[in-house]
């Protein structure tokens, strides 16, 4: 993407935020909202907690896991006047100390985890023996909670399913670079090789990618949330050439369009009464939205655009696989193993499938912050043209990335995140392949290293559901 369109999209965002901000202001004056989450009060007056500091201010937040939250925030209960949680049963308010709760049951009607609070036991155990759940005091709830409900993972994927409504969107910024090139495990700087070998008719230099997309996610039940990905991509490719024995060039080419629409499906098998371990699977296609430029090299016969430079893969693509996500407090585990397919298109082509896992690790030191590492790897089968694997392409790499996301503003009922990550490749070992021509024996090969990055704005609401 040309400068002035990278200046285009952050003025964009930075004016959002800043109509947010105006947003935001007016919504203070007449219509509370929760401050941990964002979420409007008065859809949650069955499940609201009522917090009273000590110069009398009055606060309420959406249930008891975002009044939990801020307890813990402020240093504990000594920190208040008072704190009250509604009684699920009759309504009114009681002291949160001496409640009763129910924690991980079939109802969810604020945020996750699932708090239900009782003014009396009994009442809570007949609830559980009905609905499913935990029977806990404050003590144990309050040392349980966790800051953030859950974490999102950047590429890979979390297993926690976030409850029947909730909805967010978001704009999305990424770049990845590759600056070298890789014979197997081995890298390469593109001018010494090329000038290095008088038979190499041409070697890729650099290849840039910036992408802006749009992402919608929406849980229709409690253990089902779908994902949407909808790409823009602006690609860079520099290629060394050699006409003849030392005289060298260098040739750009460039494509931008729509990309390949992806579709996900997370179901959720499986999770904890406490919500600190869940295990899903996953399902997802990509839809041939994206250009592939089936144009053929009129002396070879093969598709004439690098792979890399393709908008699409010209049909559709399936992803399946298990995911597994795991709190300890103010940690959280995520791991990913997925396969994707890409069957051959309608011009013979097919890109090699790719089996792929991830790990990340994110700590949470308040209800506003995330800070994480992340560590993918990937194995691609080679690509294949009329049936022939072509030999520079599949391999491994593994990536490692350095994330974060801040939760900067609470407006429209929900609240928005500033994400962010930064990586690079730790591990490649990509596939080459020898060839020979009139000058002698050359090599085709594959561009790697560089980095990668990705800055986004999300947007999270969740309807309230019906109870």
């Amino acid at each position: 993407m040309k400068t002035v369109n990278k200046i285009a999209f952050m003025l964009v965002i930075l004016q959002l935020t800043l109509m947010l901000d105006v947003v935001s202001a007016e919504e203070t004056h007449k219509r509370e909202s929760c401050r941990v989450c964002g979420m409007y009060i008065d859809r949650y007056q069955k499940s609201a907690a009522e917090l009273v500091l000590k110069d009398g201010t009055m606060e309420h937040t959406c249930g008891v896991a975002c009044m939990l939250r801020e307890v813990e925030d402020a240093g504990g209960l000594s920190a208040f006047k008072s704190v009250k949680v509604h009684d699920w049963v009759s309504g009114e308010l009681v002291d949160a100390q001496t409640a009763t709760y129910v924690l991980g049951s079939e109802v969810i009607p604020d945020m996750v985890p699932n708090y239900i609070a009782f003014a009396k036991r009994e009442e809570a155990e007949a609830f559980a023996a009905k609905q499913g759940g935990e029977v806990i005091d404050f003590n144990i709830a309050y040392d349980d909670v966790s800051p953030v409900g859950t974490t999102a993972p950047f590429r890979i994927r979390t297993a926690v399913t976030p409850g029947k409504g909730n909805f967010s969107a978001g704009m999305v910024y990424g770049y990845t670079e590759k600056d070298d090139l890789k014979i197997g495990s081995n890298g390469v700087d593109p001018n010494s090789f090329i000038h290095g070998n008088v038979a190499q008719p041409r070697a890729p230099k650099e290849m840039q990618v910036q992408q802006q997309a749009l992402t919608l996610n929406y849980s229709p039940t409690d253990n089902l949330a779908l994902f949407m990905n909808v790409p823009w991509f602006e690609k860079r490719m520099s290629v060394l050439t050699q006409a003849t024995p030392g005289r060298f060039g260098e040739t750009v080419d460039n494509t931008n369009g729509i990309g390949d629409i992806s579709l996900e499906g997370r179901y959720n098998l499986w999770r904890s009464t406490r919500w600190d371990k869940f295990a899903s699977i996953l399902l997802g296609t990509s839809l041939p939205t994206g250009q592939f430029n089936a144009a053929r090299d009129a002396t070879t016969g093969l598709i004439s655009q690098a792979p890399g430079l393709q908008l699409g893969k010209g049909t559709a693509t399936f992803t399946g696989g298990l995911l597994y996500s795991q709190r300890w407090k103010d940690f959280w585990l995520h791991t990913t193993a997925l396969y994707n397919v890409s069957p051959e298109n309608s011009d013979k082509f097919a890109f090699g499938d790719v089996a792929s896992a991830g790990l990340a690790l994110h700590y949470t030191p308040n209800y506003n912050l995330m800070v994480g590492i992340e560590m993918d790897a990937s194995y691609s089968e080679k690509n294949q043209d009329r049936g022939n694997k072509i030999g520079n392409s599949g391999g491994t790499v593994t990536n490692l990335a350095f994330v974060s996301d801040y939760r900067f503003l609470n407006a429209l009922g929900g609240n928005f995140k500033l994400r962010g990550s930064i990586g690079l490749p730790i591990y490649e070992d990509l596939n080459s392949q020898k060839a020979r021509n009139a000058r002698g024996q050359f090599e085709q090969v594959q561009l790697g290293n560089g980095f990668f990055g990705n800055l986004s704005v999300i947007w999270t609401f969740r309807a309230a559901p019906d109870y």
